[in-house]
């Protein structure tokens, strides 16, 4: 392992992540996580907020990084600096990999470009972001160590595998359960000691983040009712984690293949690596057996198989088996297999490249034409600094939300009182982080795996909203979009009194539509107007 090889994964890194572009904070789940965090730094937020107070957040890494954000530059550099690191990590954690594989330096691009500069990404949960992401989320810090985990179990570094796999649970814990299980598999099958050893070292690290997360399950009742609350929420909540498209399912079958066949290969040039490589992939594969049997095709019901978010870890394997297809091509003595291999590989291209991936896997095949010639490395090292200069950082995108919603809810909460509560369309998942205000229900903070609070959290949609007979079979955020376009409609003058005497809230916070002009309500005033949202109160 040489410095300039570790420079050169960070550099690669970087341009990935200048390919996959940036999205700034705030974006998607910091609408859910940033309140969160907000709330348990000063417990007076969201006072008639049931909703959020319910809602048992375990991702201890975006709490801290929000804090840090909060006290220093703020959370959107800060957010963006941990970016950097992870993209940066993850092409390191990937080097280290190959050279634990046997595999050269110029396989590291190669990989970049099969399993993480891709169109898809991962599978149902997994595909969010991949490991190299546009957007800061925990559950890609969780990926990330769960990688350096696998790394270091390949290199035999037990303990600190089972330190990464531990820090991983307070960052996302059933990312963390699922490295466990994939290098705990592979560690078992190579040497039952490093196994032992990892998981002693992963349980001590991890258990002042685990014994609360033990201690709530343990007060979820057992029974047939909370069961099929949780079912049902996560079905409801998000239908495409749980249905993903054939498709997809076929892109995430052929990456296992890969990696099953590297495996293969490995164990004929180096029975430890490649006992180790299958113990990998056979994990892989029993989960990825999970997402077909039980989420897709409905073959079983039972709760725990939900909560354990089969292909959560996807994008992992989405690396991993590139690696382990390359090295086995590599270093194993010619066989059919590398027809096999070679045409997996193929597939892999057919189905999943992408611009930027194409840019690498050029790249990492110019490396190896190259070779050792002295003066053709140093034209391409200059190539590629000048587009690391030319690309990163990334230029931001649009903020999500529109500027007139922000200016709103920023009024919102400079004119309204700290302790109001608020009717909202279910799908403006950005209110309580720009209003700070209490939100009777929305789709956002739906936490599926807690009984209680999805219970509540579907009873008050249901309260709330009366879906038309075209929406009322949707679900998802197909349903969120839809059913707050049918809370427009139903929020006449009288429709909106109801509501507010029905929930006891003060406000009630309706969409406009494009040239629509506000109605006049005898019971209600209009509190703060703009093109996209009005607001009516108070009702007593």
């Amino acid at each position: 392992m040489h410095l300039h090889h570790i420079l050169f994964a960070v550099a690669l890194g970087l341009l990935a992540h200048a390919f996959i572009g940036y999205f700034p904070y705030p974006y998607g789940d910091d609408f859910a996580y940033a309140p969160l965090a907000d709330y348990r730094v000063d417990p007076t937020l969201y006072p008639r907020d049931d909703q959020l107070r319910l809602f048992a957040n375990h991702a201890k890494v975006y709490d801290w990084l929000h804090a840090l954000g909060t006290a220093t530059f703020g959370v959107e550099p800060v957010f963006r600096m941990a970016l950097w690191v992870l993209a940066a990590g993850v092409a390191v954690v990937l080097y280290v990999l190959l050279i634990a594989l046997g595999a050269p330096l110029f396989a590291l691009p190669l990989v970049l470009g099969l399993g993480v500069e891709v169109r898809l990404d991962g599978l149902g949960r997994g595909d969010f972001g991949g490991l190299i992401s546009p957007f800061f989320h925990h559950h890609n810090v969780a990926l990330a160590l769960v990688l350096g985990a696998i790394s270091a179990a390949c290199l035999r570094k037990s303990l600190f595998a089972g330190v990464l796999l531990g820090l991983a649970v307070f960052a996302q814990p059933m990312t963390a359960f699922h490295g466990a299980l994939i290098a705990g598999v592979g560690a078992l099958l190579r040497h039952p000691g490093d196994a032992v050893k990892m998981a002693l070292a992963a349980i001590l690290v991890a258990l002042p983040a685990a014994l609360p997360i033990l201690s709530s399950l343990w007060a979820v009742p057992d029974t047939a009712v909370s069961l099929d609350i949780i079912e049902e929420a996560y079905r409801f909540r998000a239908p495409h984690h749980y249905d993903p498209t054939w498709h997809s399912i076929g892109v995430a079958t052929v990456y296992l293949l890969a990696g099953l066949v590297g495996s293969l290969q490995l164990m004929r040039s180096d029975a430890s690596i490649g006992r180790f490589a299958l113990g990998v992939m056979i994990s892989f594969a029993l989960l990825h057996m999970i997402t077909i049997m039980i989420y897709k095709l409905s073959l079983s019901d039972w709760v725990p198989l939900f909560v354990l978010d089969a292909n959560r870890s996807t994008p992992i394997m989405f690396a991993i088996a590139p690696a382990l297809a390359l090295a086995g091509l590599l270093r194993a003595p010619w066989s059919s297999l590398h027809w096999l291999s070679g045409g997996l590989l193929g597939g892999v291209i057919a189905l999943n490249i992408s611009v930027g991936g194409v840019f690498f896997i050029v790249l990492g095949i110019l490396m190896w034409r190259i070779g050792h010639d002295a003066r053709r490395k140093s034209l391409l090292t200059i190539g590629l600094v000048t587009a690391l200069l030319l690309l990163f950082p990334a230029k931001p995108s649009v903020p999500p939300v529109p500027a007139e919603t922000r200016q709103a809810l920023e009024e919102i909460r400079d004119v309204t009182p700290r302790d109001a509560l608020f009717v909202i369309p279910i799908s403006l998942s950005e209110f309580r982080l720009i209003a700070q205000r209490s939100a009777y229900v929305d789709f956002k903070l739906f936490s599926v795996a807690q009984p209680e609070q999805a219970a509540l959290t579907r009873e008050r949609i249901d309260q709330i909203v009366d879906p038309s007979p075209e929406n009322r079979d949707a679900a998802g955020w197909l349903a969120a979009i839809r059913w707050s376009e049918d809370q427009r409609h139903a929020a006449t003058c009288a429709g909106m009194v109801d509501i507010l005497e029905q929930t006891g809230a003060d406000y009630f916070l309706r969409l406009v539509a494009q040239d629509e002009a506000p109605q006049d309500c005898a019971q209600l005033s209009r509190v703060v107007q703009s093109k996209t949202l009005v607001l009516y109160g108070p009702s007593r």
